[in-house]
């Protein structure tokens, strides 16, 4: 129990300045979709050009239509993304020593073992043209 109100706690104080915004929007309306328009919306892109989806990148592309959709600007989205808004109350930047630093690298050592010796590869030709094609295709909706 004590998990689930930590993890309520950390959701709310990290989308706070988001929330507070939203509230302060000159715009007061919400708008929203029935959860069969949001299906249909969500299958047309995910099923009819399937590519390989992370659970991050499906959530994301699902609500980016959605968005859309809803006839909200993409592009006025990215701007407000950009904008740098102030920190909630209990999340301010931590600045931690050398000392804490050091150990919470030995943590992580031996958390992961040996992949944490394994050296770090630059993307592949063949996947650097996949992303591309996936940003312009993103681009293009």
């Amino acid at each position: 129990k004590a998990k689930a109100v930590e993890s309520a706690k950390n959701y709310i104080l990290g989308n706070w300045a988001g929330i507070m915004e939203s509230v302060r929007a000159k715009d007061k309306s919400l708008q929203c979709s029935a959860e069969g328009h949001v299906s249909h919306i969500y299958s047309d892109r995910m099923s009819s050009r399937p590519l390989g989806w992370s659970r991050t990148g499906a959530d994301k592309m699902a609500r980016l239509r959605i968005y859309r959709q809803n006839k909200r600007d993409i592009l006025e989205l990215v701007r407000y993304q950009k904008k740098e808004l102030p920190l909630a109350a209990g999340a301010e930047e931590v600045i931690y020593s050398a000392t804490q630093m050091l150990a919470a690298e030995r943590r992580n050592k031996n958390r992961l073992g040996k992949l944490a010796d394994m050296p770090v590869y630059s993307i592949p030709y063949p996947q650097i043209k996949k992303i591309a094609a996936l940003k312009n295709h993103i681009w293009g909706l």
